[in-house]
């Protein structure tokens, strides 16, 4: 009776097997083995809950039809085809939300779909994104389907033996996450710096230089001819969304629209504007040379209505002889120098807004050696090269005007490169991303101003405030080159919810909602701790989400 009952039950297991190993039921284990461990984030409910949202629940809902009808052998060879592109397409989503720690919802899709025609030309990029765990599930497909995997003589499930290799990979990942160490060394040069100001020239050129995707500690060390950046040591000046485009409008606004992704102008925003502003008060020829394309989230529909003559990519690309000198996201920033030779700076004050593109991933370099370096490395290079350009601008301008010229240094945000989890930009508030350079530079007297603290929402306060005569001046506490000064900020991912943060009396507050879970540190990013106090957490979590900044 036991040999029967053993009989029955090897029977039953060995069915179980082969069902198990059957091609058909292949999809239904990858797709539970995806849809119980593949998510970002730390081994807690909340954080699988947080990216396993509506939008990718559905997602799953639809591979679940398309693997009922590939069972049931309906158009068996159209199915199949759907649905290995869909699995694919499935996959790379995933990873998506694993790469830049974020939650893949209908917004997001809404706006990968608009500007598809732009962002496809990310597509390698962000493959190169990847550590060895994001291509885990291509793993499973090979160990499904390979015939040659076999263990004496028997096919042997492969279930077990992919979840031990996923929590290795997993394991792998994780170690390679902590934060990148500093590649800089300081420099020794002396070079005095003040950190107030009273007053500058309202017949002064402007000139202001946003390096793409460069975060403060990244300039620091990095070797100029005229300026020392180890001065910016110590000092903290934050945008409140890493996100190009709202940045840019940011700076030229003082609004941070932290609850929107895109830019929404108005007339009265744009009369309100910096550009705008200096043009009909001081009479200051206004300009944008912009090495991206504006024709991107909006752009196009502000900054053209607010500068008097803007020059972009599209512009740009025509007035370059050889294709070596632009790619897919920009181009050579040394176009920027061609255009300057155009320039009269003995005529009336200008206002020069320059954007740069080199540190925008990939990180274009001159070199196509360079390609191969690690990304870091990459980038690191393509400052290198920014800093030599704008050292080129520099020498120019001393050479060919008898004007002032406070020349501004600063960028739209950081970049991320493994620090706590997370890539490029968009989706952390840590200072790798909205901690930025910032320093005013005075080419002709050879005078250094760097602010203590200050904020790209109150740079055009600041701007204007120090054009006007003193005796006509008000207090101003947006004024960050004033000594009374005080910083209150809010901050947000952009095009999501991932993190939401807030500057307030010297320290810094940073949500994370796939966790609930409020931290408090100080501005170096140091000294973080839990809030446990559930009062405090929601006084400061009611200052994130209800504030509104003007």
């Amino acid at each position: 009776m036991d040999q029967k009952k053993k009989q029955r039950f090897n029977l039953k297991l060995n069915n179980l097997k082969l069902i198990l190993n059957s091609p058909k039921y292949q999809w239904i284990l990858l797709y539970l083995i995806l849809y119980s461990f593949h998510f970002p984030g730390e081994f807690t409910w909340s954080g699988w809950i947080y990216y396993h949202g509506v939008f990718q629940q559905i997602l799953f809902i639809i591979g679940v039809l398309l693997i009922i009808l590939n069972v049931l052998q309906l158009n068996s060879r159209i199915n199949k085809f759907f649905l290995i592109i869909y699995m694919v397409s499935l996959l790379h989503a995933l990873n998506y939300q694993w790469v830049y720690q974020t939650q893949l919802n209908f917004h997001l899709f809404e706006y990968a779909v608009q500007n598809f025609g732009i962002l496809w030309k990310e597509f390698f990029p962000f493959l190169h994104e990847w550590s060895m765990v994001h291509y885990f599930p291509f793993l499973i497909l090979v160990l499904f389907y390979d015939p040659f995997l076999v263990f004496t003589r028997y096919r042997v499930n492969p279930t077990f033996l992919l979840l031990i290799v996923y929590l290795l990979l997993l394991f792998q990942s994780k170690l390679n996450d902590q934060t990148l160490p500093s590649i800089h060394q300081k420099q020794n040069r002396n070079q005095n710096v003040n950190r107030f100001i009273n007053h500058i020239s309202n017949d002064s050129h402007i000139v202001m230089i946003v390096l793409e995707g460069v975060s403060r500690k990244h300039l620091i060390g990095v070797s100029s001819k005229y300026i020392n950046f180890s001065n910016l040591e110590n000092s903290h000046f934050y945008i409140p969304m890493p996100h190009t485009s709202k940045s840019l409008f940011t700076w030229m606004t003082g609004e941070s629209q932290i609850n929107s992704s895109r830019i929404q102008s108005t007339k009265q925003i744009e009369g309100e504007s910096l550009p705008f502003l200096l043009k009909q008060k001081y009479f200051y020829e206004t300009k944008m040379i912009y090495t991206q394309s504006i024709y991107f989230e909006g752009m196009n529909l502000f900054f053209p209505n607010v500068f008097q003559e803007v020059q972009d990519k599209t512009v740009l690309e025509k007035k370059i002889d050889t294709q070596k000198k632009y790619f897919s996201w920009g181009m050579d920033d040394r176009v920027v120098l061609s255009e300057f030779k155009h320039l009269d700076f003995d005529s009336q004050p200008l206002l020069i807004v320059v954007g740069l593109s080199q540190t925008h991933s990939p990180y274009f370099t001159h070199s196509h050696q360079d390609f191969a370096l690690p990304k870091v490395l990459r980038h690191t290079k393509a400052l290198e090269e920014n800093i030599e350009l704008i050292d080129e601008l520099i020498s120019y301008i001393k050479t060919n005007s008898k004007k002032e010229t406070l020349l501004f240094i600063t960028a739209d945000h950081g970049e991320s490169f493994g620090e706590g989890g997370a890539h490029a930009h968009n989706y952390s508030l840590y200072n790798q991303e909205i901690d930025v350079p910032f320093l005013m530079y005075k080419i002709q007297s050879n005078e250094l101003l760097i602010p203590k603290l200050g904020s790209s929402i109150h740079f055009k306060q600041t701007l204007l405030d120090l054009l006007q005569k003193e005796s006509h001046r008000k207090e101003n506490s947006q004024n960050f080159f004033s000594s009374n000064y005080q910083l209150e900020l809010v901050l947000k991912t952009w095009n999501s919810e991932i993190q939401r943060g807030l500057v307030l009396d010297q320290k810094k507050y940073i949500f994370h909602t796939d966790k609930d879970t409020l931290y408090e540190m100080d501005l170096e990013d140091k000294n973080r701790k839990i809030i446990l106090d559930a009062k405090l957490k929601e006084q400061l979590l009611k200052k994130m989400y209800e504030h509104m900044q003007n």
